[in-house]
């Protein structure tokens, strides 16, 4: 006899890239309605990068919004809104939340990115109904999203689901988080570039294109991704014995290259009764997941859905 008015009001959603910052208008349902996209000047100075986050926000007003959510990278308090460190932004304790809310004079909530999009695949996407799952993304950096037990799960200080900072060598390359060996230090696009430059390709464009085309020494780059992704992936099922994987980020769009790569490693390494009948799954919300999920933030933190709890 009753039923939600979805088109009651809107919510924003946006995420804080290292070079540019998107916001979404959505929604309570999850559907983006518009997006503003804005470059971002370098270095990333906080108060700059608020100061546009505002009038991102302001320039998507011509609804009634009930509040803002924010997905940004790294270890996120996301109680308190502070971004604790983030590697890519080079941010080391700055407070989002608050100087945001007092600006836009709206609720805002902050969020760990790749949790933000755990939350959208979560209610509208891939794992809809799971209770435990692993959302892991694929991209500028590696990062992942832990649903367990039906409650999403941060850590004690936010950085649960460091999946790109799992050592993998000791010895190994050093990483922007200050370690070495780390999944990301071969595995993020910054890492394929590299060895895409050395192995004599421009781009990663012409890389994807001439493993396509068949050229071992591009498809052997895309398949030691793989391999390195599956362990690491590996890593996480013997901790956790998830339900899926879902897989997301913008490097997806070459999973045809390392998907094959990617399976084989992680069911030769990981216990077989834990990968018998675990799912692998693309996210099925692509770049917007992360946006939708910011938005979802929003409609979580204000209606208190009963089924969600959050453990920190």
């Amino acid at each position: 006899m009753l039923s939600f008015n979805h088109s009651y009001a809107c919510t924003v959603g946006m995420k804080i890239e290292r070079d540019r910052l998107l916001a979404a208008q959505l929604d309570l349902a999850g559907a983006i309605l518009r997006v503003e996209r804005q470059p971002l000047p370098t270095p990333l100075e906080p108060d700059d990068v608020l100061r546009q986050a505002a009038h991102a926000v302001d320039a998507l007003r011509d609804k009634r919004i009930l509040g803002v959510g924010v997905g940004i990278s790294g270890f996120v308090d996301a109680t308190r809104g502070v971004d604790l460190y983030s590697p890519i932004l080079g941010w080391r304790d700055v407070p989002v939340a608050s100087p945001l809310s007092e600006e836009l004079e709206l609720p805002v909530w902050v969020e760990n990115d790749v949790n933000a999009l755990t939350l959208a695949e979560w209610r509208y996407g891939a794992a809809q109904s799971m209770r435990d799952f692993v959302c892991i993304t694929v991209g500028e950096g590696i990062g992942a999203g832990l649903v367990v037990g039906g409650r999403l799960y941060r850590g004690r200080f936010g950085g649960a689901g460091e999946v790109g900072h799992f050592c993998l060598d000791p010895e190994g390359p050093t990483c922007r988080c200050g370690g070495r060996g780390c999944v990301e230090t071969y595995v993020s696009d910054g890492a394929i570039e590299a060895e895409a430059r050395a192995r004599g390709f421009r781009s990663l464009g012409e890389l994807s294109t001439s493993a396509r085309s068949g050229m071992g020494k591009a498809r052997e780059v895309y398949q030691r991704m793989g391999r390195v992704l599956g362990i690491g992936a590996k890593n996480v099922v013997n901790l956790l014995n998830p339900e899926a994987i879902v897989l997301g980020g913008e490097r997806m769009a070459d999973s045809d290259l390392f998907l094959n790569s990617f399976h084989q490693e992680l069911r030769r390494h990981a216990f077989s009764h834990e990968t018998r009948e675990l799912k692998v799954l693309p996210a099925q919300l692509g770049s917007d997941g992360f946006l939708i999920g910011a938005g979802t933030l929003v409609t979580e933190g204000l209606f208190q859905r009963p089924a969600l709890e959050v453990a920190t």
